[in-house]
């Protein structure tokens, strides 16, 4: 997968694969204050043949940014998947473009996918009508962060024991709940509840929700299609979630409690894991675990009593190592 330049950005989205089911546990990159762990998974689900979703996660090193997406795909035996891919390649190298601050980047990079998947659209007729749904975080260390969403995919907070959601679906059940015409429960088996109001690659004109987000250590940030949120209520998602500190284990029981529910769609979820700073203790038995590897290299050949004076030299200890 090419993801312009890699000098710039460095790509770790999944591998396109023949397998239904596809996990993927992500690197982190060096952040000064303890990296994000990052997992995801998805699943082609129980009743679809085709798996149209997609993730990514790329990484900026220089401005110290990770961005993690998710993409539903929509449209056609084909498009759907065709759609999905391109939005997550295309945004992994966006988003990083140009000096603007990140909102800016954000809009700017989901306007520019857009405006691809509407020419791809154009150019092949097998993909007439093709489009996705995009969620993704632009997490930014030391600095306010970022949730950009089309659609009605979604970005879950989990913090302190409770789970919130941070976008509002652009779909229209979701618009008829805010209203106040139908209820959440009604709104689960409503048989518009399908229907999206806004897509990635439909229209020229995308308007594209922007908001910031203040990161706490400790908080789980959980994105997914709607093949996870639609078949599991918040309070389901969230005593799963709870069951795990690793995002890897969390992810892959998401994805099976979502099949069994019913599987009716695809399902994919990926979460970043804010880490918790080591406390004091931690940090001098660390060190002083440091300290004692280290002597133990200069002292391995004499008796540990004698202290500087067993130790060798600076040119044996380096022919020795």
């Amino acid at each position: 997968m090419s993801t312009g330049d890699e000098s710039k950005a460095k790509s770790s989205a999944p591998n396109e694969s023949s397998d239904p089911s596809e996990q993927s546990e992500f690197p982190a990159p060096a952040w000064t204050r303890g990296e994000p762990r990052i997992a995801g998974a998805t699943d082609v689900g129980v009743v679809r043949k085709i798996n149209q979703d997609a993730f990514g996660r790329f990484d900026d090193p220089d401005r110290g940014e990770i961005f993690v997406v998710v993409a539903d795909g929509l449209g056609g035996h084909r498009g759907g998947e065709v759609a999905s891919r391109m939005a997550v390649d295309l945004l992994g190298v966006n988003v990083f473009e140009g000096d603007s601050d990140p909102p800016t980047r954000l809009r700017n990079g989901i306007a520019s996918a857009n405006d691809a998947v509407l020419l791809a659209a154009r150019e092949d007729p097998m993909l007439d009508g093709m489009g996705t749904t995009v969620v993704c975080i632009l997490l930014v260390e030391g600095d306010r962060s970022y949730v950009a969403h089309v659609g009605d995919s979604r970005l879950y907070r989990l913090r302190a024991g409770r789970i919130e959601a941070m976008t509002e679906d652009h779909s229209l059940v979701a618009t008829l709940v805010r209203e106040g015409v139908i209820s959440e429960d009604d709104a689960r088996t409503d048989p518009r509840r399908n229907q999206i109001l806004r897509a990635l690659g439909v229209r020229g004109d995308l308007e594209i929700d922007v908001a910031p987000i203040e990161l706490q250590p400790g908080d789980s940030y959980l994105l997914c299609s709607d093949g996870l949120h639609g078949m599991l209520d918040d309070d389901e998602i969230l005593e799963l979630a709870k069951r795990s500190t690793r995002p890897e284990p969390v992810v892959a029981r998401l994805v099976e409690a979502a099949n069994a529910a019913g599987g009716t769609d695809n399902v994919t979820c990926v979460i970043a894991n804010v880490p918790e700073p080591m406390p004091v203790d931690g940090l001098r038995g660390a060190a002083n675990r440091l300290f004692e590897s280290t002597r133990s290299v200069f002292t391995r050949r004499g008796d540990p009593d004698l202290g500087d004076a067993s130790a060798p030299d600076r040119d044996s200890s380096e022919n020795d190592a």
